[in-house]
């Protein structure tokens, strides 16, 4: 009998954690399409850049979904092409 108690406190917390996992999952998802839409808009409204670098960027962006919105923010926005 207390062998059944010990299973169902695992699995009770493997729930709690796979549902913790996917909430941090979801908070990261939605921090990166955030920093990429941001990126995308920033890179269109540059001043700095003509049509050809703004695309570059934005090939740089979607090729690199990731680091390319950052790349972006730290080096891209502030210089010209």
């Amino acid at each position: 009998m207390p062998n059944i108690l010990i299973h169902a406190a695992e699995d009770t917390t493997i729930q709690w954690a796979s549902g913790g996992f996917l909430i941090l999952l979801a908070v990261l998802a939605l921090a990166w399409l955030v920093l990429f839409i941001a990126a995308m808009f920033s890179i269109l409204r540059s001043a700095n850049y003509g049509a050809g670098g703004k695309a570059i960027w934005i090939l740089i962006s979607f090729g690199l979904p990731l680091l390319g919105p950052i790349a972006w923010f730290l080096f891209g926005r502030n210089s010209t092409v």
